[in-house]
């Protein structure tokens, strides 16, 4: 990896919890530094416990009034001699904003929301498209959401894709002792879920399909891993009752040995209503598994289907139901929509591939 002439950047997100804008911040994080930059990474209140990115600053936007952590922000600024502030989501990115123009440094704002009401027009919108530099979309689909609905200029509006971890692709040793390790049976064909368990991430739609195919494949498993309200958690629960699911279905809570359940699956399935990217899906392709998806947001930039895997409409467990029999069906099709999603994940999806996006727009306002 060739080295890049250092820059100094302040990288800050307004909370970092379980989901796709802590992974994309962190590794942001930790692909900058890489790539020799000087980060000051900054996050407005208290991170989950797992959370782990050395020096991480910490200003509790709670405790403070706006003026007041403005302040602290411009302080930042001046201690670090920051060049370019980069802000993730309105919040951050308001703060920052402000902060940034107040002292003359220019800041870009990346736009991870799947809420499609934050691209509607609002005070907050109205002031980041005068305070950001650029605009960075974390997909196509919501690239045109900036556009259209915020009015934001296209030449100041970028598309960057989230990376996955590249490792060599699974081999059977490599998923057997994943499979071990979990004490997963040999003869147990294993569907995986991994987010969170609001109607969102569609995994009642899941369960639905599974439903209609498991008389012919009686040894299929699914695993949904992830969180959610007490409320959520039991409306599942309800519906795999009801479907007498229960020797079928295993809930896993939260999981921290992701990349260890992707490659013991056999397949992905993931049917989201609405999707800003859906890095999973990456992760998902880097371990050479086929993915059952739908065609909303991000997730058609990263899933072709028929080639990688297959897009289904959301909220429609009959079509989500017909592409897994067709993947429970054939071992052959699995391995090559498999091994087509690893080559695709790997030229296309990296890190390396996202931090250097970063860089060149960083370059462009430098």
């Amino acid at each position: 990896m060739k080295l890049q002439p250092q820059l100094r950047i302040l990288e800050i997100v307004q909370s970092l919890e379980k989901g796709g804008r802590t992974k994309r911040f962190t590794d942001t994080v930790m692909g900058l530094r890489a790539h020799n930059q000087n980060i000051t990474p900054l996050c407005l209140s208290q991170p989950e416990p797992w959370v782990n990115i050395p020096q991480l600053v910490l200003i509790e936007r709670k405790n403070l009034s706006a003026l007041q952590l403005i302040l602290k922000i411009r302080k930042l600024i001046k201690q670090h001699n920051i060049q370019v502030i980069h802000a993730h989501c309105e919040l951050s990115q308001l703060y920052a904003g402000i902060a940034g123009f107040t002292c003359g440094v220019p800041t870009i704002g990346t736009f991870h929301r799947s809420d499609l009401s934050k691209y509607q027009p609002s005070k907050v919108n109205t002031l980041l498209k005068f305070l950001l530099s650029h605009y960075i979309a974390v997909s196509h689909d919501r690239l045109s959401l900036l556009t259209k609905n915020l009015a934001l200029p296209e030449k100041k509006c970028h598309v960057v894709h989230g990376g996955a971890i590249i490792e060599d692709a699974p081999t059977q040793a490599s998923i057997t002792e994943a499979r071990n390790s979990l004490h997963i049976p040999d003869t147990q064909t294993v569907l995986l879920s991994i987010g969170h368990l609001g109607e969102i991430k569609g995994h009642q739609d899941t369960i639905t399909a599974l439903a209609s195919v498991i008389n012919e494949q009686q040894n299929i498993h699914l695993y949904i891993a992830g969180d959610g309200s007490e409320t959520e958690k039991n409306a599942l629960l309800t519906l795999v009752e009801k479907l007498q699911l229960q020797n079928h279905i295993t809930f896993l809570g939260q999981i921290n040995n992701t990349p260890q359940w992707l490659e013991a699956c056999d397949i992905f399935i993931q049917p989201s209503i609405e999707e800003a990217f859906g890095l999973v899906f990456a992760e998902a392709g880097a371990k050479a598994k086929p993915a059952i998806a739908t065609k909303v947001g991000g997730i058609k930039e990263i899933i072709i289907d028929g080639e990688t895997g297959y897009l289904v409409p959301p909220a429609s467990p009959e079509k989500l139901a017909q592409a897994l029999k067709e993947l429970l069906e054939s071992t052959d099709k699995r391995k090559l929509l498999g091994n087509n999603a690893y080559q695709r994940i790997a030229t296309q999806f990296s890190i390396d591939n996202m931090v250097n996006k970063y860089l060149t727009i960083i370059k462009q306002i430098i």
